[in-house]
């Protein structure tokens, strides 16, 4: 468990490495521009832009457009919503003057009108003005998307799911399809209500968002779940006596991979200097206002600071009986330990609260006791609270 920790030095934390790609990026960013310009070099254009990208990102997924005297670099997540967190900080951090010629995108938006909403499989060319579909609201303000297409079903199953999806990208915009789409299901049979094309479907997502029945932005990192939990009848640890949180809808695979004991999303982030995890204190000694108040002030007080150091930031809360939880993104983990116990201090002064810490987001993950004399001392048994 050290070594995940130890692993991510000064040197090589995701702010750091962020900050090193913007300033090689800058210096470099006119050869890229000259390839795309060149009209036969886009490959060499790609293959350059990848090297650099991967100083911040140890996978990147991304293209590279030229529209007029306009370029473009789209970065895309590939369906996990928690590497948005990652690439809006990348974003942010661009130096002003490169925006002058060049727009930086995280997630693939929409086909334009110079591309058609179609694409050829297995030798089945498919259109999206030839697929139906039938939206369904769910409770959670989603949409469950059901699909019938007689060209869908000539393809084996995986490939036909594969293929409907790619459309429904093409049709929606990657934080579209992330924001408001939660499955989608292709029928062996028409359903008999009136379909919807699927080449239709953003304008009817549009409607519903106008009406308020879905949320009005395609941001999933801006939408907010709420959940509940049942604590077990004997705590055994951090989290275990949780009955309540909330959570960005792109924090949703951060939870999920901590409850299944999953740790390759935790992995993936380790590799670029990004550390998960969540801030704990004691709140069993404060009443029902209290424990209301301070979680919501500690909250917004420590998301101020975080994101005017670029240290991180909050992507959502707790409370549980035994301990109140703030769960964030660290891009610089031992600076954002610091700032973190300036933050919290004060208010663990003045409610006499007695114990307070950081723990990585694992079922095992490393736990820092917050003590300004001590704020290396860790407790590397996960269950050893």
């Amino acid at each position: 468990m050290e070594a995940v920790l130890d692993e991510i030095t000064e040197e090589n934390t995701f702010r750091q490495r962020v900050a090193d790609f913007w300033h090689l990026f800058a210096e470099r960013e006119y050869e890229i521009r000259y390839l795309l310009s060149a009209g036969n070099s886009l490959g060499k254009a790609v293959f350059d832009m990848e090297q650099l990208l991967r100083i911040a990102f140890t996978t990147p997924v991304f293209d590279l457009k030229q529209r007029d005297d306009y370029f473009e670099l789209v970065l895309s997540p590939e369906g996990n919503g928690s590497r948005l967190y990652q690439m809006a900080y990348w974003r942010a951090q661009a130096p002003e003057e490169l925006l002058e010629q060049w727009d930086f995108v995280v997630g693939r938006p929409p086909a334009g009108e110079d591309r058609p909403l179609a694409m050829e499989v297995e030798h089945i060319w498919l259109q999206a003005d030839e697929i139906s579909v039938w939206p369904i609201l769910l409770p959670d303000g989603r949409l469950g998307i059901e699909s019938y297409s007689e060209k869908l079903l000539l393809l084996e199953e995986a490939t036909a799911y594969t293929a409907f999806c790619t459309l429904l990208e093409q049709c929606l915009g990657e934080l579209c399809l992330m924001s408001n789409v939660e499955y989608v299901n292709l029928l062996l049979q028409p359903a008999l209500e009136e379909p919807v094309l699927l080449s239709d479907l953003a304008a009817y997502i549009a409607d519903l968002q106008m009406a308020g029945q879905l949320p009005p932005q395609d941001d999933p990192l801006g939408l907010f779940t709420s959940y509940t939990m049942e604590p077990q009848e004997t705590w055994m640890g951090l989290r275990d006596d949780i009955y309540f949180g909330s959570t960005s809808a792109a924090a949703l695979p951060v939870l999920n991979s901590y409850y299944t004991g999953e740790e390759s999303l935790f992995d993936l982030a380790a590799r670029d200097g990004v550390l998960w995890g969540f801030l704990f204190y004691d709140n069993a000694g404060l009443d029902t206002e209290q424990r209301v108040h301070v979680r919501a002030a500690l909250e917004e007080d420590l998301n101020r600071v975080l994101v005017e150091q670029a240290l991180g930031e909050c992507i959502g809360s707790a409370s549980g009986y035994q301990y109140a939880y703030l769960d964030c993104i660290c891009y610089d983990w031992q600076a954002f330990l610091e700032a973190a116990y300036q933050v919290m201090d004060g208010y663990l002064a003045l409610y006499q609260i007695p114990v307070a810490g950081f723990c990585e987001f694992r079922r095992s993950g490393q736990v820092i006791v917050l003590k300004q004399e001590n704020l290396q001392s860790c407790v590397t048994d996960g269950t050893n609270r």
